[in-house]
């Protein structure tokens, strides 16, 4: 059941940063309160890296929006550590990795087809939360987490 909200708030967010370039904090909430749920209820990581989970991508993307406004939002922020409470550090790396790659993809499409220019920006947060998603999986298969 946590894990279906998990995947359940993840698409929501998505949606709702697609459609309004915005991710509300109640939302972002709600997914840590998942992660404090996953802690009792979802074997896998535990409370340390749960815990590390929350800050090892975050605050390098809090210091990299600080340092280059207009990069990454509050909200994206937010939902790394929120999400990192659920994945655990291994699982948020990897998730930051993959959901960056993705919107690597995404911008360079948008560039190329003449859909954007460089200045403008696009809701990163769908990026974050397919990462998040396929970060949970491979570690499933790999036995990171015992659910299977």
């Amino acid at each position: 059941m946590t894990i279906a909200a998990f995947f359940a708030l993840l698409g929501v967010i998505a949606w709702t940063d697609w459609k309004t370039m915005r991710i509300p904090n109640r939302l972002n909430a709600a997914v840590f309160v998942t992660g404090l749920c996953a802690v009792f209820t979802v074997p896998g990581p535990g409370v340390p890296e749960r815990v590390l989970g929350m800050f090892v991508v975050s605050v390098p993307m809090l210091l990299a929006a600080l340092l280059a406004p207009g990069g990454f939002g509050g909200g994206d922020i937010k939902l790394m550590a929120a999400g990192g409470l659920f994945l655990g550090w291994e699982g948020n790396v990897l998730a930051a990795v993959l959901g960056i790659f993705a919107g690597g993809i995404w911008g360079l499409y948008l560039l190329l087809f003449k859909r954007a220019d460089r200045r403008d920006v696009f809701p990163f947060g769908p990026c974050l939360c397919g990462g998040m998603l396929a970060a949970f999986v491979i570690l499933c298969t790999r036995g990171s987490y015992h659910i299977l």
